[in-house]
């Protein structure tokens, strides 16, 4: 039961009942970790390749298995982490490369960006977080269109007008000063190229504080009212945008004219 904090976590997680014994919740588990795994299912994980990484492969792994708990937790309320990223992008229109995903984390939005075809740079302040996101990468085959940067996203290194789109999904609850973070992505957007920001709605945010209850691994999330850090930072640099509320998360998406 390794991972597990608590009995009555592995309880809630797994869907059973508050009396299931422990032979049960175990029993629930191996059953879980068979129909996913690789050699039976298409769309199971395996963590591969971590010493090629440089990083323990056990806090690796320990890693990645917090962000699959996580992703499987919200999901079963559901939120899905996999579906709101192709959200995003279709709310996004037009996308252009060069492309930069800003706040990588386990990776969702710069693998669901390469599975698409395109190759993207990916920047975020964790460096154990984006080798899980390596693993979710070499698993979709994808490893080789994504750029893997250790920056912090409210002080980019690159140049004005380094790209031609800018993402960033579910980062902004996540950092100090999000309206840096969003001064940031205007400034290495290229004029006429695309701007698009995701986060947690209040619906969202209620989601993560009740998984937080469930399992303590899922950080409650931070009140982040959107329209402040990047509505108004759009309008200021008169940049014309439209704004989506799709489920748990909102959805903001400019153009930069000049």
């Amino acid at each position: 039961m390794t991972g597990f904090k608590q009995i009555d976590d592995a309880r809630k997680l797994l869907g059973l009942d508050e009396a299931a014994t422990l032979k049960e919740i175990k029993d629930a588990y191996r059953d879980l970790a068979l129909k996913y795994h690789p050699d039976k299912c298409k769309g199971g994980f395996v963590v591969i390749s971590a010493y090629k990484f440089n990083i323990n492969k056990s806090k690796i792994y320990k890693k990645f298995s917090q962000y699959e708990k996580i992703r499987f937790l919200f999901k079963r309320y559901g939120y899905d982490m996999e579906e709101a990223r192709q959200r995003v992008l279709e709310r996004a229109g037009p996308i252009k490369e060069p492309i930069l995903d800003v706040g990588t984390g386990p990776g969702r939005m710069a693998y669901t960006l390469a599975r698409h075809g395109y190759k993207v740079t990916t920047i975020d302040i964790s460096k154990e977080a984006q080798e899980v996101a390596k693993i979710y990468a070499e698993k979709y085959k994808v490893l080789t269109k994504i750029k893997f940067i250790n920056m912090d996203a409210q002080n980019m290194k690159f140049k004005d007008g380094s790209f031609a789109t800018v993402i960033s999904a579910n980062l902004l609850h996540d950092v100090k000063d999000p309206s840096r973070v969003v001064c940031e992505a205007i400034r290495v957007t290229q004029a006429k190229g695309r701007i698009v920001i995701s986060d947690l709605n209040r619906k969202g945010k209620f989601l993560v504080n009740k998984v937080y209850k469930i399992n303590k691994e899922v950080h409650r999330a931070k009140p982040v009212d959107l329209e402040g850090p990047v509505g108004e930072n759009f309008k200021k640099n008169k940049i014309p945008f439209k704004k989506y509320n799709d489920g748990y998360i909102t959805t903001y998406c400019g153009e930069k004219k000049k």
